[in-house]
């Protein structure tokens, strides 16, 4: 008669600790925000993502992002798959290098190079912070990172839209790029050919939670 309430204690720590799993999976997967959803390749066919701050190879030298994991508004992922079937016909796959950046990640990088020329400051609100924002490249159909104009966050010459200085090929890749993220309503920066955003992205707040 004893042994019953011995085996239910037993049990218990297990039952704790599945239940512990379960909750940690779920809160690493979880949104920052309502109005973020996560990128994947089932919402963007054939994304390839290499988020730039979630790594040591970015302008800070360190990882900011906790993970590799790329947060935008529906509308713009929405607009992101019509520009990764557009690339898919032309045997091209679309690698993200940053997506949503949340207010912290921001203070980094100013801090890292505090120059407006090619960065927002910390008292105002970034474009990416609105989720509508996103830095992009290319790769083949394998998944292979292809060679573009310049780096990301790589501020010189080669890093605008006037492509003459660069070899034809990597120029051609870089219009492919820009033609298909424009026929889907995005639009871009003369500075930054890897930059695009909604067109009306001034329509949508800043979101700040993490």
């Amino acid at each position: 008669m004893r042994l019953k309430p011995l085996v239910a204690c037993s049990l218990q720590p297990v039952a704790f600790l599945t239940l512990f799993l379960r909750a940690t999976v779920f809160l690493s997967s979880a949104s920052p925000d309502e109005r973020l959803l996560e990128v994947t390749p089932d919402n963007v066919p054939g994304v390839v993502l290499e988020m730039r701050y979630a790594m040591e190879r970015n302008i800070t030298r360190k990882p900011i992002y906790p993970d590799g994991k790329a947060w935008l508004r529906r509308e713009t992922i929405h607009k992101l798959a019509k520009v990764s079937r557009n690339l898919e016909e032309k045997g091209y796959r679309l690698v993200i290098w940053d997506a949503w950046r949340p207010a912290y990640a921001q203070k980094a990088l100013w801090a890292a190079k505090p120059d407006g020329r090619f960065l927002t400051p910390p008292n105002k609100i970034s474009r990416h912070m609105r989720g509508t924002s996103v830095d992009l490249s290319l790769a083949d159909k394998s998944g292979k990172i292809l060679e573009m104009p310049s780096d990301h966050d790589e501020f010189n010459a080669k890093a605008d839209e006037d492509f003459s200085d660069v070899p034809k090929e990597v120029a051609k890749r870089a219009r492919v790029l820009r033609n298909a993220m424009f026929a889907a309503g995005f639009s871009g920066v003369p500075d930054e050919w890897w930059h695009y955003d909604l067109r009306d992205w001034a329509n949508y707040e800043a979101i700040e939670t993490k």
